[in-house]
């Protein structure tokens, strides 16, 4: 198993929260349609490398390297599927 299959298998959505994210924002979009507000427009904002030490270092109790390259990766993958 190769690292992108890794990070397909962790960043598949599970098919109820999916579900559950679209229908909640829909009622959010028709929520500002009918007041007459336009959609928000957000920009994707990433980690920096010290933010995923961190959470590494709480998570796993250590870092490596390797873990800003995956979580580089993720981001990757989830602001494409957000943008």
């Amino acid at each position: 198993m190769t690292d992108d299959d890794d990070i397909q298998e962790y960043a598949r959505p599970c098919s109820n929260c999916e579900y559950h994210r679209k229908r909640a924002q829909h009622w959010r979009d028709e929520a500002y349609k009918q007041a007459g507000y336009p959609l928000p427009e957000r920009e994707w904002v990433g980690l920096t490398d010290e933010e995923i030490e961190s959470l590494a270092k709480k998570h796993n109790g250590i870092f490596y390297d390797c873990d800003i390259e995956f979580a580089h990766a993720i981001e990757a993958k989830l602001k494409e599927k957000n943008t």
